[in-house]
This record gives C-alpha cells, sequence and structure tokens, in this order.
C-alpha cells in the first residue's frame, strides 16, 4: 500500500485558533500495581530533576472510572496502585507534585489494551473474522479448536491476552458510551454536526457489567467493565478531569485501542475494503467529551493521545487495526485534532510491528524493517497535514507473540533507534515501559533509549538526558551511555548480596547474571523460569519469569499470587453487602451491592480493584 498525499484546507483554518504545537518532550510510561508501582514512582520522584525524561505517563484509569471531585480517593479509578485507605491518592499526589517540582510533567493515562478489549467480540470479528489466514488466528486454533469453540470459559480462544496471563473478564473493560452525561450528549452534537462519512450511530446499549446481544449471530455476553458510574450518575471521561485537577497532575492521555470496535460497527461490501468511520465518531465524541470538561473545569490540563501507527494513512482499510481513525478525525474534525496535538501531542504506537509478509506486514516494497517502518507511517501523518510524535517499545515486542513467531519480531536495537531518531528524534517522542526488561542482549534498555531520545528532543547539553531511571526497592540498576559512535557503554554498580533460600537446590537469582531462556532460578523459596533473557528482573515481578512453585514442589501454585494484606479470599457460600472487599484470583474486589454466589469477575456487582501481584499488561497494535 502507498501514501495519498492530501493536505486539507481546514488546516490553515485551524491554524488560525491554535498558535503553536506541542512542545517537544521524552516521555515515558509507568505501568503502576500495587507490587512495586509506588517505589517505582517514588524512586522517580526522588530522582525528578535527572531522570531522562520530562514527560511521565501514569497507566492505566480504567475506561468506566468513578471520581466524585473533592473526594481525594482512588476507590474507583481502577489504577491498580495501593489496595485499601484512599487507595493511594494522597501519596500519588505528593509523589507528583515532586515530580512536576523537578520538571517532570505528570500525565494520567485511561484505557491501554486490556482496559479496551472485549475478549468477546475481538476473537469473533477480529482475529477470527476474516477467515482461519489471520496472524493471530493460532491462538484460536491452539485454546479451542476453532472458532465456535471460544466461550468465556477459555476466555474466548485467549486472543486479548495469552492463557500464561491467568486473565478473566474482569481483567478488561470497554470504553463507555454515558447517555447520563450532558457534555457527553454535547458530544455527540458535535460529531453529528461535522460528519463526513457514514451517518453516526452511537451504543449505548453496551453497556459495561450488563449483558449486551450481539444483533449479528443472537450470542448474548457480559460486556467487560463496570456500570458502577451508571449507578452512581457518573461521566468517567469528565471524573478523569476532576481527578486529574485534584492531583495536581499536568495533563490526562486518552490510550484508545478499541480495534473490535471498528471491525465489528465496519460497513462496505462482503469481501472489503471497508469503512471505520462509526469508531471515529465513537473516539471523536469521546475526546470532545474531554476537551468540554477541561475548558470548564481545568483549563490550564493538557490533554495527550495514544494513536494507532496506521491511523494516519489515508488509503483503504481491510481490517483488523485501527488505520484511518485519526486521518478521518482531523479530516473531519479539525479542530478537536488539533486541540490534542497542540496540547498534550497526538503520540502514535509505531512499536508490535512484524515483518512477516505472509500476512502482508510491511507497509510497501522494502519497506520492512523497524526504522523503515516507523517512518512510513510518521510520514502518513506528516505528509497529511497532521502533528503527530512518535512512539518506542523497549525489550520483547507484544505482537507477534514471543512464544509463537520471534524471527519476524522488530525489537528496538541501537541501530534501529539511531535511524529513527535520525528522522524523527528532534519532534520528541515516548516510549513503553520505563522498567521493561530489554528482553534479549541486542535489545536496548530503557535507560539506554530514554538517553538519546531525550538529548535529541531537548538537546545534547540538557543536563537531565545524562541521567538514568533509577533502582526501586533497593534493585541495582546499569548506567548506561551512548558513546560517540552511537554504541552504549555500561558501568554496574555494586551489586546487593541476594537473601539464601533455605531447602532450594537451584541456584538462587542473582540480579547481576545474564539468563537465557529456560534457565531456573530459586527466590524467596520459590523456584522461577526464564521466558526469555533477562538479567536484572526480579522474579517476584512476574514477566519475564514464570512461577513454578515451593522449592522441592513438582506443580506450579494455582493460588493468589502476592498478599492482597489480610483480605479473605472469596467463597460461593458467603454473603456480602456492599463495600465488601475480598480477593479472588489475584485481585482485590469491592461488591457494590448485597451479593452472594456471583463470582469476581463475571459479575458487575464486584468492581475489579488493584492486583494482589500482577505483570505488565502489555500494549499492542495488531
Amino acid at each position: 500500500m502507498r501514501l495519498t498525499t492530501i493536505v486539507f484546507s481546514v488546516v490553515s483554518a485551524a491554524s488560525l485558533f491554535y498558535s503553536a504545537e506541542a512542545a517537544a518532550s521524552a516521555a515515558g510510561y509507568l505501568l503502576l500495581n500495587p507490587n512495586n508501582g509506588p517505589a517505582k514512582l517514588k524512586a522517580l520522584a526522588d530522582n525528578a530533576a535527572t531522570i531522562p525524561v520530562n514527560r511521565i505517563f501514569l497507566a492505566f484509569a480504567r475506561p468506566g472510572m468513578v471520581y466524585v471531585p473533592g473526594s481525594n480517593t482512588l476507590e474507583h479509578v481502577g489504577l491498580s496502585y495501593v489496595n485499601g485507605g484512599d487507595f493511594g491518592f494522597a501519596d500519588l499526589k505528593a509523589q507528583v507534585a515532586k515530580l512536576q517540582a523537578g520538571g517532570v510533567e505528570v500525565f494520567l493515562s485511561m484505557g491501554g489494551w486490556n482496559y479496551g478489549c472485549f475478549p468477546y467480540v475481538y476473537t469473533y470479528y477480529s482475529v477470527g473474522g476474516y477467515g482461519t489466514s489471520t496472524p493471530n488466528y493460532y491462538k484460536i486454533i491452539d485454546n479451542g479448536g476453532s472458532l465456535a469453540s471460544c466461550t468465556e470459559a477459555n476466555m474466548w480462544c485467549y486472543t486479548c491476552e495469552p492463557k500464561s496471563e491467568g486473565t478473566v473478564l474482569a481483567d478488561f473493560d470497554v470504553f463507555p458510551e454515558p447517555s447520563n452525561s450532558t457534555t457527553w450528549k454535547q458530544a455527540q452534537d458535535y460529531v453529528r454536526s461535522k460528519a463526513g462519512g457514514d451517518p453516526p450511530v452511537f451504543h449505548p446499549e453496551m453497556i459495561p457489567g450488563r449483558q449486551w446481544k450481539d444483533s449479528l449471530n443472537g450470542q448474548t455476553n457480559l460486556v467487560p467493565g463496570s456500570d458502577y458510574y451508571i449507578q452512581v450518575n457518573r461521566d468517567p471521561y469528565q471524573d478523569l478531569v476532576y481527578l486529574g485537577k485534584d492531583l495536581g497532575l499536568a495533563g490526562i492521555d486518552i490510550d484508545y485501542e478499541e480495534m473490535w470496535h471498528a471491525d465489528y460497527y465496519k460497513k462496505g461490501p462482503a469481501t472489503g475494503p471497508w469503512t471505520s468511520h462509526q469508531t471515529v465518531y465513537k473516539y471523536t465524541a469521546i475526546m470532545k467529551d474531554v476537551e468540554i470538561n477541561i475548558k470548564a473545569i481545568a483549563p490550564n490540563l493538557k490533554i495527550a493521545t495514544a494513536a494507532s501507527a496506521a491511523g494516519g494513512l489515508s488509503t483503504n482499510w481491510w481490517g483488523g487495526n485501527l488505520k484511518n481513525i485519526w486521518y478521518n478525525m482531523f479530516k473531519w474534525y479539525p479542530d478537536a485534532y488539533n486541540f490534542i496535538a497542540n496540547s498534550g501531542g497526538v503520540n502514535v504506537m509505531t512499536y508490535d510491528l512484524s515483518n512477516n509478509q505472509q500476512f502482508h506486514e510491511c507497509p510497501d516494497t522494502n519497506v520492512c524493517s523497524l526504522s523503515q517502518q516507523v517512518l512510513y507511517y510518521m510520514n502518513s501523518y506528516k505528509t497529511n497535514g497532521m502533528t503527530a510524535y512518535v512512539g518506542y517499545e523497549i525489550g520483547i515486542p507484544a505482537y507477534p507473540a514471543f512464544d509463537h513467531d520471534p524471527t519476524h519480531q522488530l525489537p528496538l536495537t541501537q541501530t534501529e533507534l539511531t535511524a529513527i531518531l535520525a528522522g524523527q528524534g528532534s519532534r520528541g517522542g515516548f516510549f513503553w515501559e520505563l522498567y521493561k526488561s530489554k528482553g534479549q542482549p541486542n535489545n536496548l534498555e530503557a535507560t539506554a533509549a530514554a538517553q538519546q531520545i531525550c538529548k535529541a528532543a531537548l538537546g545534547a547539553t540538557e543536563p537531565r538526558c545524562g541521567g538514568v531511571i533509577p533502582p526501586f526497592d533497593g534493585s541495582p540498576t546499569t548506567t548506561i551511555e551512548p558513546t560517540t559512535t552511537g554504541t552504549p557503554s555500561t558501568t554496574t554498580p555494586t551489586v546487593p548480596t541476594t537473601t539464601t533460600n533455605p531447602g532450594c537446590t537451584i541456584a538462587a537469582w542473582n540480579p547481576s547474571t545474564a539468563y537465557n531462556s529456560g534457565a531456573q532460578v530459586s527466590y524467596n523459596g520459590r523456584v522461577y523460569s526464564a521466558r526469555w533473557w533477562s538479567q536484572n528482573n526480579k522474579p517476584t515481578d512476574g514477566l519475564p519469569w514464570e512461577d513454578k512453585g515451593a522449592c522441592g514442589g513438582t506443580t506450579q501454585p494455582t493460588g493468589t499470587p502476592g498478599s492482597c494484606n489480610g483480605v479473605a479470599a472469596w467463597s460461593a457460600g458467603s454473603s456480602y453487602s456492599g463495600g465488601a472487599k475480598v480477593s479472588y484470583n489475584g485481585f482485590l474486589y469491592t461488591a457494590s451491592w448485597w451479593t452472594q454466589g456471583d463470582t469476581p469477575g463475571s459479575s458487575s456487582v464486584w468492581v475489579k480493584g488493584a492486583a494482589c501481584g500482577s505483570a505488565l499488561r502489555r500494549r499492542r497494535l495488531f
């Protein structure tokens, strides 16, 4: 496919309102979880003046969140920061203040992959909606054998997340259409008034936490998420703005990845190509709702968004991704697009790319390396008059899966980063994720990438660009400074002594040792096996380590990973009043009303909270 170069006349008109685009920044996402999220954030805040980023995105709030202004609690935000009390509100606010006093802007991000994936619809209409030759159809074969065999019992054949993650429906969410909200209705009216494609059709009947009937095949399933925002008559997008104001944030970020929505509501001939106009309308309404509330509640709050790599392309869409979404938004709603682009920025997820031509995954002839694809996609935004910023992924890409097709993965190496920076660096950029492992010896780790992105965006003489991403909880870090040839040199600090594990015959994990796939270590009385190459990744932090059970045991544990601080496990025979808390499958749940026998994760009565222990929620493009 080739780019169609179109510059719309509306660009000139829009530029009269917006005086300048968002300033260049070096930004990193920080995934929060109660295991080590607070420690990571504190380490960053304590070193705010010297870390090699000047913006941090805190990830992720649920799209169906609730926050009442002045309540000062994160209980219904879904941020997975702290269990109990104010769920970390006061601590988070204090760390935000330290970061921003040290010159680092802090944004709160809503959405992400899990908090935007509807497992049933994604399986039936994205992965399995285009025949059996799509790149992820192997998951259906491996976990169910056929599309018809994919049910909630086998998590609809584990297309949103692999079976090894142990996910349940409560791990997922969708972006709601809060028809109870005045500002949402204003946003809908705005979308209808400027729609340039198919007539807009919204879907208030698809309510998180409630049953929804698929009109295409008659199946009825529970929509992931919670309807709590309806019960208390709140608009989650308005509440995100209120929360940003009360936390003293610099901005908020919408990470919209609902590919299932585009595939389900597509229009066009049976054999394609199709239009995804309904997804353009839904996404634009979300962003307009946020914009309306920012202007009314917190005018100084910035807004950013994470966009699809193919989102700036104008060419035909053949399904399976979010191609054209931001292109059409800019075409029909340039003022809404530019409000974002000239505030916190449109940040393009140019990662999780593949060069597997079996599925035509190189976007054009001889455009197959990571840097070639990144520059191709970024050029589509530029040539269509759209301001946007480039994204990088540290370590093992989420797509294609490392355990299925590692040969077609395109990780970030020094050579590829140098090439991307040469074409995009001065415009700024962001990366996923601040503490993610590099995964393989040739991949860049976070500090090395951050330093170079920082110098390209902020200038080679900017002092913070020579800093490092700090260790947390006493973990060692590696100080990496690019040499004049662009190849990182490494200085390893003193490694603290690790705790021995009585009764374990397997050698204890050592943070300074490099482990290959399949290597086994012992740590705190348990055995762990490496899923891929790893160094300085604590086994209890999740990936890349797999917990194989207690020393001397023969089976992998099935109980709750980590601790929910004394919260009792859910029991089918017990009754629970509204506000009661239980632990189930490694997560904290809170009852919205009286219940008995309703399984957490499969009933809207239970609102999922923070993880007792969690791995990275991966962000994906395809």
